[in-house]
């Protein structure tokens, strides 16, 4: 397993803290020879975010070292694993992760945080879908938002409770020329728990503004597209978004295919089976 070692406390203006990859995999070793220099997204309690920093080989300057730099004006590697998992920077000692690259890009996915001083130290699940309630997975970063919730704001978890049992309802009968946009009369629901659509857009994808914010974790940016059924998003005009970090909201999931790279998926009738089970 790799793991980052901090090796430098420098101020912004010499580059800023610089961390030393360590025990990196064969392939990413090699890929980021070739590269010299490459993009790092980071993988979150949300999914992955692009993070500003720099993986920089070792056959780059006189160093010596695979490493992450984060220049001027971006946090330290240590310092975003800490504010996306809500955890205190000083303590932490060591952070252990899996690497991988992801076209251009190299990609760090926390999974082991030692603390300084400490016993019991963290493990960090990765959810390959940590945003997706579909029959047979119900992400646990949603499962925990809804509990916390209806344990902190009952009166306003039975609404939503109700107002999307409301809206599945409706579009499970018989009805013709129902549109997919009748599915943002859940957008209130889906406030109360934690996902604010935004403005609906007629162009790419219908929510590009969408935020996500749970308890205990930072405010996260994500598009939402909107369908009837989530093989709507299979259609040739979205082949390039399918490529990028994106949430199907659907009232029926009947493509298991769209759960590829960073998408995730919302059936809306499954969701409101998790609500009434944690009611």
């Amino acid at each position: 397993m790799a793991w980052i070692e901090q090796t430098k406390k420098g101020s912004r203006k010499s580059g800023g803290p610089q961390y030393y990859l360590q025990d990196l995999s064969d392939t990413s070793r090699d890929l980021l020879g070739m590269r010299r220099r490459c993009p790092v997204r980071l993988w979150t309690p949300y999914g992955i975010v692009e993070s500003g920093l720099i993986a920089v080989s070792r056959n780059v300057g006189s160093v010596g070292h695979d490493r992450v730099q984060s220049g001027r004006a971006v946090d330290s590697v240590a310092s975003q694993i800490a504010r996306w998992y809500g955890l205190n920077r000083s303590d932490i000692e060591t952070i252990e992760f899996a690497d991988s690259f992801d076209r251009d890009a190299f990609v760090i996915c926390p999974t082991y945080v030692r603390f300084f001083g400490r016993k019991r130290n963290l493990t960090l699940h990765k959810d390959a879908h940590p945003l997706s309630v579909i029959a047979g997975h119900h992400a646990t970063a949603v499962y925990k938002q809804i509990t916390r919730t209806r344990l902190g704001e009952r009166r306003l978890f039975e609404w939503a409770r109700c107002q999307l049992d409301r809206v599945v309802s409706d579009h499970h009968a018989p009805l013709r020329d129902v549109d997919e946009r009748d599915l943002l009369r859940a957008s209130g629901a889906l406030e109360i728990l934690g996902v604010s659509l935004g403005p609906y857009r007629t162009r790419g994808v219908d929510c590009p503004d969408a935020r996500i914010e749970f308890g205990g974790y930072p405010q996260y940016s994500c598009p939402i597209e909107v369908e009837e059924r989530s093989s709507g998003f299979l259609a040739p005009h979205h082949a390039a978004d399918r490529s990028r970090r994106v949430l199907v909201l659907c009232a029926r999931h009947d493509a298991q295919e769209v759960l590829q790279g960073y998408v995730d998926v919302i059936e809306l009738g499954e969701l409101a089976k998790l609500l009434r089970d944690v009611a």
